[in-house]
């Protein structure tokens, strides 16, 4: 192929597709994978720190759900902001720009004065909280063969439950013995992450196409393997093909139109009720467990961290079956009996019982939570596929920000149960809906599994 020959993202897609997983490509999903442990290490210790947290600032159930929100707004609107970033300005901006973000703000949390501070210091971790986990799957999505992408995504959110349970066991270590705000001082680490390594990572060749940088295209696909002679031999394919319709560039309200519907629905409220789930989960499960099962604030961290390393088996199990059984059908078993179980906590009375009820939750949410973290980039195509992901997710957080909100207004000695029940109902939806709406994708070429037909 001509140095000045313009490359295509299907041909770009045909030898991506035929290349073998290098030592870059996996550099590159490491580094990804990384950020999704720091991700989620950055939001969770927040849950293992309220208990002391909301002792020491005297806080009532109400302003416990505003602080555990205020996280979750931000990923919302960051989701939104970064993804029309990375959609016009790239996805290695946004690969560096979130983590810093969000390293420095975690930081800044650990000096809090009152809760309005822990509030806005929450907010604008969460701005880049928002936007680092979308992006970062994109941009694999856009380097990874089609025969393996499934493996390759689901290796970043296999990390995310490590992170939670690296936050629980330093909510152990940590908590009671030198006190919360460590928690976020350790959270700053990721900085390091963000210029050390992250700048070194190639821009996705698929945008650069897409943008008309035919040769920094070119570049980005010689560091993981794709050669020259492997894009002739696609480009010679695809000339042999029947010649495809022109298509109009793609924009921003593409996502609200037919052609979209199905899918924005399904992703929308996928991630909208599992979030709302998730966060219900996460935020309140210590609290609920201290404050109203009267658990001592030693053994309650004991079984969060018990019940995060039951997540990381989950996702271990996902990562395991995701390319045999598919995106789909991970996402409706894991939803449905993480819903079953999540109703099943109105039964359990004793200690033993909430812990069982507690790990068959975590394992099958997350084992749903990572087979739709890889579903979700797949079904949209490469000019919107950072801003519909990151839209999808940001609906998300949004879900996940209502459900402190809506819990704290309502909880109570007598009515915490409601925790439990909302629980259930909202991962119904998030299964049921996804049964009716998703289509598969396991196995498919990344612009064929978009495609609107």
């Amino acid at each position: 192929m001509a140095v000045s020959e313009p490359l295509t993202p299907e041909i770009i897609g045909r030898a991506i597709d035929r290349a073998q997983l290098t030592g870059s490509m996996k550099f590159i999903v490491a580094i990804a994978a990384a950020g999704y442990f720091f991700d989620s290490f950055d939001i969770y210790i927040l849950s293992y720190a309220l208990p002391s947290l909301s002792k020491e600032f005297g806080l009532a159930p109400q302003q416990i759900g505003i602080i555990g929100s205020a996280g979750l707004a931000g990923m919302g609107v960051g989701s939104w902001i970064w993804g029309w970033i990375a959609d016009r300005w790239g996805r290695k901006l946004v690969f560096a720009g979130t983590v810093l973000m969000f390293s420095v703000f975690t930081g800044i949390t650990g000096m809090a004065f009152s809760m309005g501070f822990i509030v806005a210091a929450r907010f604008a971790t969460g701005l880049g909280l928002g936007g680092m986990v979308p992006i970062d799957a994109a941009l694999v999505a856009e380097f990874a063969p089609a025969r393996i992408r499934g493996r390759v995504l689901a290796a970043l959110p296999l990390l995310w439950p490590m992170g939670i349970f690296a936050a629980a066991g330093a909510g152990l270590a940590i908590v009671p013995t030198i006190g919360w705000r460590w928690l976020f001082v350790i959270g700053v680490l990721p900085a390091v992450l963000a210029f050390v390594i992250r700048r070194n990572i190639p821009e996705s060749p698929r945008w650069l196409t897409d943008q008309g940088r035919h040769e920094e295209a070119r570049a980005s696909l010689h560091y993981v393997g794709v050669t020259d002679a492997a894009l002739e031999a696609a480009r010679r394919e695809i000339e042999a093909s029947p010649a495809a319709a022109p298509i109009e560039p793609a924009k921003v309200s593409d996502l609200l139109t037919v052609a979209y519907a199905s899918r924005m629905v399904q992703t929308w409220t996928m991630w909208f009720f599992s979030n709302f789930a998730a966060n219900s989960f996460s935020v309140w499960l210590p609290i609920i467990y201290s404050r109203y099962y009267h658990i001592e604030i030693t053994r309650t961290l004991q079984y969060t961290f018990i019940i995060a390393g039951t997540s990381v088996v989950g996702r271990i199990f996902a990562y395991a079956l995701v390319d045999k059984l598919g995106r789909k059908a991970l996402i409706v078993m894991g939803y449905g009996v993480a819903a079953c179980a999540a109703l099943s906590f109105t039964q359990a009375t004793t200690e033993t019982a909430l812990l069982g009820v507690a790990m068959c939750y975590a394992f099958f949410a997350d084992a749903g939570s990572l087979a739709m973290t890889v579903y979700t980039p797949e079904v949209y195509p490469v000019r919107i596929r950072g801003l519909a992901t990151s839209a999808a997710m940001g609906v998300g957080r949004f879900g996940g920000m209502t459900a402190p909100l809506i819990i704290g207004a309502i909880i109570g000695p007598t009515t915490y149960y409601q925790v439990w029940l909302l629980m259930g109902g909202a991962q119904l939806l998030a299964a049921g809906i996804s049964l009716w709406l998703a289509r598969e994708t396991r196995g498919r070429n990344l612009e064929v599994a978009a495609a609107t037909a």
